[in-house]
């Protein structure tokens, strides 16, 4: 999941955790990164690889932006789509009007930072 610098430095504060710990540059974007044991992102509490093991959000209330709006996702033609490798997509409605707006803007504040490195 890609995240802002902004948000990496919150999630750090909040956390305690340094940003090493739980993101990495990955194409010129941060991105958070999975725990090696689960293979889920390292603030979702689980002890299961498997994609429909319980677990929970430890960051929840100041989760990332790109976490709020997933599973959706912009598709070649930057129209919001709801991700083909979420196993729980039958779950959610159609994107909401206004959706290909934010992911947009998400998506530029996250190029735009990591093209000023």
């Amino acid at each position: 999941m890609p995240i802002t610098q902004a948000e990496a430095s919150r999630l750090a504060r909040r956390t305690g955790m340094k940003q090493e710990e739980f993101a990495v540059m990955n194409d010129g974007a941060l991105t958070l990164l999975n725990n090696a044991q689960t293979r889920a992102c390292v603030f979702l509490l689980t002890d299961s690889a498997d994609l429909n093991a319980e677990g929970m959000c430890s960051v929840y209330e100041i989760r990332p932006k790109g976490c709020r709006t997933y599973p959706y996702v912009l598709n070649h033609e930057d129209r919001a789509v709801l991700d083909e490798g979420c196993p729980h997509r039958s779950q959610f409605p159609t994107p909401p009007e206004g959706m290909d707006m934010v992911l947009l803007n998400l998506e530029e504040r996250i190029v735009r930072e990591g093209s000023a490195d």
